[in-house]
């Protein structure tokens, strides 16, 4: 009866240990996914900023005798913009990445967490 009392204390502190991972896990994946939105969103912003300059660009190069400097200028904002974009992207994939990594582990601590209360069931 002794051994049947600690089994079941063992499986339900495993229990707990697994619903314990799972939120942590669940908090993780929201975290991953609200900053992965906030990064797309910034990448549009940026990309419609570059759109932007593109087009004042086309204006400037279409302009008069200091449209060169302007020219020169908005080159060099877009040439900025598009690293910026390269680096937020490339963090976008980082996040995508860590946000599967976190998606996996919730899942495999739900799989944990059923199988040990399958297991006190059985008990």
């Amino acid at each position: 009866m002794d051994k049947l009392k600690e089994k079941f204390a063992t499986v339900r502190a495993e229990a707990d240990a697994a619903i314990v991972r799972a939120e942590e896990a669940e908090r993780l994946n929201t975290s991953l996914k609200d900053e992965l939105a906030a990064k797309d969103q910034e990448a549009i912003s940026l990309n419609n900023r570059i759109q932007l300059l593109e087009a004042q660009l086309e204006k400037a190069e279409s302009g008069g005798s200091d449209s060169k400097t302007k020219l020169r200028e908005l080159e060099l904002k877009v040439e900025d913009l598009e690293r910026k974009t390269k680096t937020l992207e490339k963090d976008n994939e980082n996040l995508e990445t860590k946000l599967e990594e976190a998606t996996t582990k919730l899942r495999e601590a739900k799989a944990e967490l059923e199988e040990t209360l399958r297991a006190m069931d059985d008990m």
